[in-house]
């Protein structure tokens, strides 16, 4: 007895002293990714010299970073590590091993300003604990009028920017705590007469921690070369001499800027608290999951989002989210006037505060702009109003998944605050077989 206890207590003690360090790291250091970066910026164009700074309109295919899902919406987008069936194809592709058959999901998002998108997955076992998918991701602006130079007010055309993604996936079940996955598509954007097209991978992988109910889930998203825009309205005329009267006028076309990708790394904790694979309240019947997301986009800051899903017998799902680091601080310099006195310079003079044109003979005091205090918010309450939208970061959500003669019915509703963009409201439904 003695034996056995000295030969594998080293070992168990060696491997639980593993995980528990590996677990105490990710949870210190997810939280720490999200909340640690700051980015004082007061507009697009303005960044403070050493300070992080968002690269936005930096990379094409944008509407591959929308939230496609109402599951995953709701969730404020932390749903890297709960992401499962066909809707995790656009979040992290290894959830799709959860598929146990054959499965259909369809998902509609109106957003603002008339742009909608559309989503369309289809995964099915292929045996050996391999998954295949496919899937189509569609982004539509709705009708634009066409401006020129000579019709700044309009030509009476109509155009619109869209965006297309069709993929396939493959995720594999290596063990019963780890899947991986890949996902392999092509990416086209247009805009009027003018695309750019390229390919694009996603990698995805699901850890089961083994301790406290922790589930790991990592994804690298849109790893693929740029692209640029081309089309019939780039051709310009050119006529290469003007001097030889019987030189040709030749037809060229401009070759734009090649644009990246929206590169993404996603990295999300799921911890279930009861149920599911809670060490503490085990029950069939009931599970909660809180989650915790962090996303870096190659094109914005360091984001976040804390989420939870409870399930009630795997039949009704409630959801809520809220998003972090979608705004940036800010601080604005405060001025006073002190004026110097009046007198009168004998020439017309222009107040370029109230464009008042003063007379040559009309006295007015000359102001000195001195700096006397600081103003400190965030990008959004400058721009918008303090505390006008405080509920601009809030999820909420809910689902449904029933069993009817065989076959699994799925529908799931998200509602978001976008604050001046208004409410984001988005249905999907799904189909088991």
């Amino acid at each position: 007895m003695m034996n056995q206890i000295t030969s594998s207590t080293p070992v168990r003690i060696f491997n639980m002293s593993k995980n528990v360090i590996r677990a105490c790291m990710l949870i210190v250091l997810i939280p720490g990714l999200v909340f640690a970066q700051d980015t004082k910026q007061d507009s697009i164009n303005t960044v403070y010299p050493g300070d992080d700074f968002s690269k936005v309109a930096t990379s094409i295919g944008q509407f591959l970073k929308l939230e496609y899902g109402a599951a995953g919406a709701a969730l404020g987008g932390a749903y890297t590590a709960l992401a499962s069936g066909p809707a995790a194809m656009a979040w992290n592709p290894a959830g799709i091993t959860s598929s146990t058959g054959p499965e259909l999901y369809m998902s509609n998002n109106k957003l603002y300003a008339d742009i909608s998108n559309s989503y369309l997955g289809f995964t099915i076992p292929i045996g050996g604990g391999n998954t295949f998918g496919v899937v189509a991701q569609y982004m539509n602006s709705g009708d634009m009028e066409v401006t020129t130079l000579e019709y700044p007010d309009g030509t009476g055309e109509q155009f619109q920017a869209t965006g297309l993604a069709l993929g396939i996936s493959f995720a594999r079940q290596l063990t019963d705590r780890l899947s991986v996955g890949v996902s392999s598509k092509m990416v086209r954007e247009t805009i009027y007469r003018e695309s750019a097209s390229t390919f694009a991978f996603d990698i995805g992988s699901n850890f089961d921690l083994g301790i406290y109910g922790l589930i790991l889930g990592m994804s690298i998203q849109n790893f693929g070369v740029g692209s640029r825009f081309d089309g019939p309205d780039l051709n310009q005329n050119l006529d290469v001499s003007d001097d030889l009267q019987t030189n040709p006028v030749v037809t060229t076309r401009l070759l734009t800027e090649e644009w990246p990708l929206p590169l993404v790394f996603r990295a999300g904790l799921r911890m279930d608290v009861l149920g599911g694979k809670s060490p503490w309240l085990p029950t069939p019947i009931h599970r909660l999951s809180f989650l915790i997301d962090a996303n870096d986009p190659f094109d914005s800051v360091l984001r976040g989002a804390l989420g939870f899903e409870y399930s009630w017998d795997d039949l009704l799902f409630v959801r809520g989210g809220y998003k972090l680091k979608y705004e940036w601080p800010v601080k604005y310099d405060i001025y006073t006037m002190q004026y110097n006195g009046s007198y009168d310079v004998g020439e017309i003079f222009i107040d370029y505060n109230d464009n008042d044109v003063r007379d040559a003979d009309e006295p007015y005091e000359d102001g000195l702009a001195v700096k006397t205090d600081e103003y400190s918010s965030t990008s959004w309450d400058s721009y918008y109003g303090a505390d006008k939208y405080s509920l601009r970061r809030f999820s909420i959500g809910a689902g449904l998944k029933y069993n009817m003669y065989g076959t699994k019915m799925l529908f799931d509703y998200s509602y978001s605050n976008y604050g001046i963009l208004g409410m984001v409201q988005q249905v999907s439904i799904g189909f088991g077989f």
